[in-house]
C-alpha cells in the first residue's frame, strides 16, 4: 500500500540527488523549451494542459461532463481506472520526445517529480508499480524503457515497490501509430503476460503516453489473469481525440 512521506523518502531523495549531481556536471536544458538550467521549467508547466476535470470515470478521456464515455459504455475496460497527468501536446510532447528518442533519462525523474503530488491526490491503494514493457527488439534498440524511467522514481515517491518484471510481451506487435481504435485493440489483444506473486494485489501500470487505452487494457487483462485483484493505469500524457491525426512520432 502507499506509505507515508517519512517511509517513502530515502530512495526518492537519493535518486533525486543523483540527478541533481548529474545536472551539476552537465547543466540540463528544459525538455519543453530548451531553456538552460532545469529539465522542466515553470513556464512549460504553466503552459501544459492538465487533465483534471470532466473525465470519463473509467478511462479518463476528457468529456463535456462527468460520467462514462461512449467507448467505455460499449465495451467496459478491465482496468479499474486510467488517468493521465496532461495532454500530449506542446511542451509535454517535446519532453516525452526528449526522454523517448534523445536518451535524456533524467527527464523521467523530472516528470515523475511533477506528477507526484497529483498521483497522491488520486488516493489509489497501490501495492506495486510496474510499467508497460517494450518488445525485446525495441528494448535492445533503445537500451531502456522510457515508461520505466517515469515509473521507478514515481513508485519511490509513493513509497511503493517497483517491479519491472511483472509484465512481458507475449509476441511482437506492430506500431500503434496510424491505427484506428479498433485496429489498436486487435493489435495488442493477448500481447502481454504477467509473472509474479500477484494474488490479491492492486497494481499500478505506468506508461509515458496513452492514446486509446488499448495497450493499458491488454496489460490489465494479463495482470488480472495472473491473480491481481485491481489494476490502475497511469501516464504522463494523453493524446486527445483531436490530436490523433497529428504527425506521427518517429518510429525508432
Amino acid at each position: 500500500m502507499i506509505t507515508s512521506g517519512l517511509q517513502k523518502r530515502p530512495a526518492a531523495v537519493a535518486y533525486h540527488l543523483f540527478w541533481n549531481a548529474v545536472d551539476w556536471v552537465f547543466p540540463p536544458t528544459c525538455g519543453g523549451c530548451n531553456r538552460t538550467g532545469e529539465r522542466w521549467c515553470e513556464q512549460c508547466q504553466k503552459s501544459t494542459l492538465l487533465l483534471a476535470e470532466n473525465l470519463c470515470e473509467r478511462c479518463g478521456n476528457p468529456l463535456p461532463s462527468d460520467g462514462h464515455c461512449p467507448e467505455c459504455d460499449r465495451q467496459r475496460p478491465v482496468f479499474t481506472a486510467l488517468r493521465s497527468f496532461c495532454a500530449y501536446q506542446g511542451p509535454a510532447r517535446k519532453a516525452i520526445h526528449r526522454l523517448k528518442y534523445q536518451r535524456d533519462l533524467g527527464m523521467g525523474e523530472a516528470l515523475a517529480q511533477v506528477m507526484s503530488p497529483w498521483v497522491a491526490s488520486l488516493q489509489w491503494p497501490v501495492d506495486v508499480v510496474t510499467s508497460v514493457p517494450l518488445s525485446p527488439a525495441r528494448l535492445k534498440q533503445r537500451g531502456y524503457n522510457q515508461a520505466s524511467m517515469i515509473a521507478l522514481p514515481l513508485a519511490w515517491e509513493m513509497g511503493v515497490r517497483f517491479d519491472s518484471g511483472l509484465l512481458h510481451r507475449a509476441r511482437e506487435t506492430s506500431s500503434q501509430v496510424g491505427l484506428s481504435a479498433a485496429e489498436r485493440i486487435k493489435n495488442v489483444d493477448g500481447a502481454f503476460y504477467a509473472q509474479g506473486n500477484l494474488r490479491g494485489k492492486t497494481v499500478l501500470v505506468v506508461d509515458d503516453v496513452i492514446t486509446t487505452g488499448a495497450t493499458m487494457n491488454s496489460c490489465a487483462s494479463a495482470l488480472l489473469t495472473a491473480g491481481a485483484s485491481v489494476v490502475f493505469g497511469l501516464s504522463f500524457a494523453r493524446a486527445l481525440l483531436a490530436d490523433h491525426q497529428v504527425e506521427p512520432d518517429p518510429i525508432f
